[in-house]
């Protein structure tokens, strides 16, 4: 158990970053079919070009 808490406290802001690039990537797209995304939260529309 200790291992996966030094695992997340490692790299947990390293997955939320990724997580941001990947949310402001898909923001501008066309088509949210690639990432399976159903519904785009309304904060998302401050990223958009």
């Amino acid at each position: 158990m200790q291992k996966i808490k030094n695992f997340i406290m490692k790299f947990g802001s390293s997955f939320a970053a990724l997580a941001l690039i990947i949310g402001i990537s898909t923001s501008n797209s066309a088509c949210g079919m690639i990432f399976h995304q159903a519904k785009e939260p309304e904060a998302m529309n401050k990223f958009k070009f």
